[in-house]
């Protein structure tokens, strides 16, 4: 039991770096194009202890709750901040956003900027969900979670590889 808890552990965080890079190389191709210079946020950590020092290994530990995953702008000079999720199950819960992350999605929206959940499905199919229609969701819905067939409408494209998220986007 323990070793198919350790690989579907494994599993996800390889699907979750995945997921991470795509999203990094969509936003370098917007970049590439002018259409937007969007960049990861930086978890900030403090660093306890060297493992290392000549391969520049440390043991650290997170300083602060998760912000969102991602913040920019588009060319029109509206920000852009997004939170990222891989889910391998059907289903992908509210929970899944910390309470932190769900405040800052929530000013930043407040304060005019396009705030996002992207959800990845399997590393197969994308959704881009605005912070209102999430939160709008979770607070009327009877359910924890939702699923793909609740997303439908916030598709995304993944023509020539990447994660066209701006689609749709007023830019």
């Amino acid at each position: 039991m323990q070793k198919a808890n350790n690989y579907r552990g494994l599993k996800a965080k390889r699907n979750g770096d995945r997921f991470e890079h795509l999203l990094d190389v969509t936003c370098a191709h917007y970049q590439l194009r002018g259409v937007a210079y969007i960049q990861k946020t930086p978890e900030p950590m403090r660093v306890i202890a060297p493992i290392s020092r000549t391969k520049g290994q440390y043991k650290a530990i997170f300083t602060k709750k998760a912000q969102p995953d991602y913040t920019g702008t588009l060319k029109n000079g509206q920000s852009i901040v997004f939170e990222a999720k891989n889910t391998d199950s059907t289903n992908i819960a509210f929970d899944r956003l910390s309470p932190a992350q769900e405040k800052d999605l929530a000013y930043h929206d407040h304060l005019g900027a396009i705030s996002l959940i992207i959800i990845s499905f399997n590393m197969k199919r994308f959704y881009a969900v605005p912070w209102k229609e999430w939160k709008k969701r979770k607070d009327s819905d009877k359910k924890k979670s939702v699923n793909e067939q609740d997303l439908v409408d916030f598709t995304l494209s993944t023509e020539k590889g990447l994660v066209d998220f701006l689609e749709g986007v007023n830019r």
